[in-house]
């Protein structure tokens, strides 16, 4: 057993996004499961995450004085957890450092999508270069690799057929975030019933072709307000200029988790027709809130879908309004949505991801 753990959380000062929720939800709840057989090391930039700070006993905070990821990695973190006194560390955000000291201990990371590989125009090119110099080093160096879908696996695989990875390789799903939270009132301008679109404005969530299907739906017919919320990523060219000038959009930003839950509650359907994900956590918090949703038969999706959402090609803008259109409108699809999604989501929990990643890291040599 691991009875001392590290876990990197030096890139959890930066915005939410799935990245992070996934090192912070996941973290919170290995914390909670621990039950006294495991004692943590949270390797923090400058200051803990303030949702951990209730933290028990048995887990301290190792502060490095870095926010840059390149300086924490190649240098701060290679040093530390080498010198921690741990039987395994976690590497839940970014790759472990590719270079690691002999004394260092076995380590596990997540690899939430091969995006740069498998769609690098609509990844940064930052990105590219950072992943693609430090990953072929950091899966040799890993003991273990999680990834949050059979996709991401399969992708994994493909894009890196290292002798003896794949059985390193072991499938850890994320679960959902908001369960535990109270919903915050819509903002009372919207009326409910609107159409939601959750995920940062970046080229792989396809806004252009979301609103150019918005643009068909409306053509057709009234259709309810577009509300978008998710922050300003990179490369958004102008959709987002776009966006802010179609009317009946609304682009919400700053959205905390009380807020976003109640929108979902109030949303009529779940606009997602992502390029590829590695997970997709929007879709999951609707099907578990009942809302009606349609997404991109892309990456992972159609694996964390099943049955519970309605999947069009992303690519296609008249499919994207036509499926718009059903799941705003077809009553049938909406009741069976509406009963499949929470019942899909109910399998998707942070406590059965940090048993398995305990697991994992139990069984680390």
């Amino acid at each position: 057993m691991a009875r001392s753990i590290g876990i990197d959380l030096t890139a959890c000062w930066r915005p939410r996004a799935g990245m992070l929720t996934l090192s912070i939800e996941l973290t919170a709840a290995m914390l909670r499961a621990a039950c006294g057989e495991h004692r943590f090391t949270l390797f923090c930039s400058r200051e803990r995450p303030p949702a951990l700070n209730g933290a028990g006993a048995a887990c301290r905070a190792v502060l490095s004085p870095h926010r840059h990821e390149v300086l924490n990695k190649l240098r701060w973190l290679r040093a530390v957890e080498a010198a921690a006194g741990l039987d395994a560390v976690l590497y839940p955000y970014w790759p472990c450092p590719p270079r690691r000291r002999p004394s260092a201990p076995p380590a596990a990371m997540v690899v939430h999508d091969l995006a740069y590989r498998a769609r690098p125009r609509e990844v940064p090119w930052q990105q590219r270069v950072y992943m693609g110099s430090v990953m072929p080093r950091a899966l040799r160096a890993a003991a273990q690799v999680l990834t949050p879908s059979e996709a991401t696996r399969r992708d994994l695989l493909q894009h890196y057929p290292l002798p003896g990875l794949e059985r390193r390789v072991r499938v850890v799903p994320e679960g959902w975030s908001l369960g535990g939270v109270e919903p915050a009132p819509a903002p009372p301008d919207l009326e409910p019933g609107y159409l939601l679109a959750v995920g940062t404005i970046e080229p792989r969530k396809n806004y252009p072709r979301l609103l150019a299907a918005y643009r068909l739906l409306k053509a057709r017919g009234p259709a309810p307000q577009l509300v978008v919320v998710g922050r300003v990523g990179w490369a958004y060219g102008g959709a987002l200029d776009e966006l802010r000038a179609e009317p009946g959009v609304r682009l919400l930003s700053g959205v905390d988790d009380a807020a976003l839950r109640g929108l979902y509650r109030a949303a009529g359907a779940l606009a997602f027709p992502s390029l590829y994900e590695g997970f997709g956590l929007p879709l999951l918090e609707a099907m578990a809130e009942g809302l009606p949703a349609l997404a991109g038969e892309a990456g992972a999706l159609p694996e964390l879908a099943g049955d519970a959402a309605l999947l069009v090609d992303p690519l296609d803008v008249e499919a994207i309004a036509d499926g718009l259109a059903r799941v705003l409108g077809d009553r049938e699809l909406r009741a069976r949505l509406a009963l499949a999604g929470p019942r899909r989501a109910a399998g998707y929990t942070w406590e059965a991801a940090a048993a398995a990643t305990l697991e994992a890291l139990d069984a680390l040599p």
